[in-house]
């Protein structure tokens, strides 16, 4: 996995085509092309009802291989719960 070396934010999946996905960040929807790997693993995890995705922070392309364990990931996930535990702590609890 390569280091993170720019900011990113997180987009909630709303459509998956053939070679983009449609991404929806802050109320404002943006089409990101996809590889033939992306698009697979979109397509196994576009059955469930809310999918946050790591976006870069120009909103041109996917961010899948963020490790679990990075701070800055957390604090995006975060961002998007009102709960006093932390969001990545519940993944791993599978909740």
């Amino acid at each position: 996995m390569r280091p993170l070396d720019r900011p990113f934010t997180m987009g909630q999946l709303l459509t998956l085509q053939s070679d983009t996905v449609t991404v929806l960040i802050y109320g404002k929807r943006y089409d990101i092309p996809v590889s033939v790997s992306e698009h697979e693993l979109l397509t196994a995890v576009a059955q469930d009802e809310i999918v946050l995705l790591p976006v870069n922070f120009e909103r041109t392309r996917l961010l899948l291989d963020i490790p679990e364990t990075s701070p800055q990931l957390e604090r995006e996930l975060n961002e998007f719960t009102d709960i006093e535990e932390s969001v990545t702590d519940l993944l791993k609890e599978g909740v």
